[in-house]
C-alpha cells in the first residue's frame, strides 16, 4: 500500500459489471496521468461493453470500443489484485473490494 503524502503506483477502478462506470474511469484517468501510473478496470460480475459508454466516451476522443468487461476473479486470474489504490464505483464492488 502507498505511504501517505505519495502518488500510488497502480490504480483499480471497479464497478458492478465493468461495462460503463469502470471503463470510463479508466480511460480518463489514463487521460490525465498517462502511463506514469499503472491502472485497470474490474467488476463483480460478467457484463457485456456497452455500445452507450463507447458513444459517450468517443464524443470526447476517448476510445474505449476495445474494452472487454472483466470480474475480479479474471483480472486476478490474469494480473494479480495487487494495487496501491482501488476506487469503487458502486455498493457492490466495494464490498467486493
Amino acid at each position: 500500500m502507498a505511504q501517505p503524502g505519495t502518488r500510488p503506483q497502480s490504480v483499480l477502478f471497479a464497478c458492478g459489471l465493468n461495462s460503463i462506470r469502470s471503463p470510463m474511469a479508466m480511460a480518463l484517468f489514463r487521460q490525465l496521468f498517462g502511463k506514469r501510473m499503472y491502472t485497470a478496470s474490474a467488476g463483480v460480475k460478467p457484463g457485456e461493453p456497452d455500445p452507450f459508454a463507447v458513444a459517450v466516451m468517443d464524443e470526447i476522443g476517448l476510445d474505449i470500443s476495445k474494452h472487454r468487461p472483466q470480474t475480479f476473479e479474471q483480472l486476478d486470474d490474469w494480473e494479480g489484485l495487487n494495487f496501491d489504490l482501488i476506487v469503487t464505483l458502486s455498493p457492490e464492488a466495494h464490498h467486493r473490494a
